[in-house]
């Protein structure tokens, strides 16, 4: 029996709302739209860019509610995630004004499409907290980072070292570099960390780039694309990878191990299970450890005071950063570099991360990195 064109966009709307209700559910539950719980309450949402990096949803989002929940027990915390998707995360801003949030904390989906989110926050009088990756190109109440510039040269000093040692062999080292998003604040300032250091041995002859590649959305699968294509230009001629984050260095070392290709790789941070596990079984390099529950602390210091209509904390907001559009008032946290030794357990430097909180051996342990001598000493 065929269906009217009615009943057709009457089941259309309603797979399309029970969609809605699965994804929200997937990300915990709470909808910015359910207005009931928020009423009245003061409401923070967390909205996190994705599902990559990992940590947004398993750790600095709990982290973030423990931390308001400790400063003021009657604030209520929600969480979405954008699915990598500006227009989606700006549906959900919208959303989460209408159910009366007095502040959002926002990583973006993309940095370069998140001026309609500011727009519509600044026009609804809602303060925006930039997180780790800000929006940019509106107005921002305050924002906290790793200081990116910093974790670039972090990255860059080490990786000279091994070029000008020698021990990535003859000069010139030829260098595939791959960074992130192209047009992110994070991915600028990093890259200009990063050329400060590497800009130099370029000049003089001891590197020489032969690939280089943003990689959207920092997403593992885009960094392994590249990584082939790589490989295919300069038929393996490849002296070493340098990357931006944990998860462009997995899909890199995912491409070498698919091509049976040794190639060292450097460049990890942000830190995700892989990068470390990578670091013990000796596929990554380095890494720079950012403790996750100090940033989140932070932002939930800087949210209450904008709830209270405060200005941010001055003994942690000491910089600004050019957004676009404005000198966004800034919190920089510093990161800590670790990076594996010569004649050394790779479990010393990966130790540091745990000594953190960032993850236990138990959850090192695992996958790659299960049946390294690190893990059978440590994993007890």
């Amino acid at each position: 029996m065929k269906r009217s064109r009615g009943a057709m966009l009457r089941a259309v709307i309603a797979g399309a709302a029970s969609a809605s209700i699965l994804l929200v559910a997937a990300c915990g539950g709470n909808d910015a739209g359910d207005g009931g719980s928020g009423s009245g309450s003061k409401l923070v949402y967390f909205m996190a860019p994705n599902t990559t990096p990992t940590r947004y949803i398993q750790q600095d989002g709990p982290a973030f509610e423990k931390a308001i929940k400790a400063l003021d027990p009657t604030v209520e915390v929600k969480f979405v995630n954008a699915g990598g998707d500006s227009n989606q995360q700006l549906a959900q801003a919208n959303a989460a004004i209408a159910a009366g949030a007095k502040a959002l904390v926002v990583v973006a989906a993309d940095p370069n499409t998140s001026a309609g989110l500011l727009q519509a926050a600044e026009q609804a009088k809602v303060p925006v907290i930039g997180y780790e990756n800000p929006p940019v190109k509106g107005t921002l109440y305050s924002q906290v980072i790793f200081d990116p510039e910093k974790v670039g040269a972090q990255q860059a000093t080490y990786f000279a070292d091994q070029v000008t040692s020698g021990k990535l062999g003859a000069k010139p080292v030829k260098v595939a570099r791959q960074y992130g998003n192209k047009g992110d604040v994070y991915t600028t300032q990093m890259l200009a960390g990063q050329n400060k250091v590497i800009d130099p041995l370029i000049a003089s002859g001891d590197i020489q780039v032969v690939c280089e590649d943003y990689i959207k959305d920092w997403a593992p699968d885009n960094a392994t694309k590249a990584t082939e294509q790589c490989l295919t230009k300069t038929q393996n001629g490849v002296g070493a990878f340098f990357g931006f984050y944990d998860g462009i260095t997995a899909g890199i070392i995912a491409a070498l191990k698919a091509k049976n290709v040794k190639i060292p790789v450097y460049g990890g941070q942000n830190p995700e299970l892989t990068g470390l596990q990578y670091m013990l079984t000796g596929d990554q390099q380095d890494n720079v450890l950012k403790a996750f529950k100090v940033e989140a602390e932070a932002a939930a210091k800087i949210a209450i005071a904008a709830i209270g209509g405060q200005q941010p904390p001055a003994d942690l907001v000491k910089d600004k950063i050019d957004n676009g559009a404005m000198q966004v008032p800034t919190a920089k946290l510093d990161a800590t570099l670790i990076h594996l030794q010569d004649g050394k357990d790779p479990g010393d430097a990966v130790q540091q991360a745990v000594d953190l909180g960032m993850f236990t051996w138990a959850q090192i342990c695992t996958g790659p990195a299960a049946d390294t001598e690190t893990c059978k000493t440590r994993n007890k």
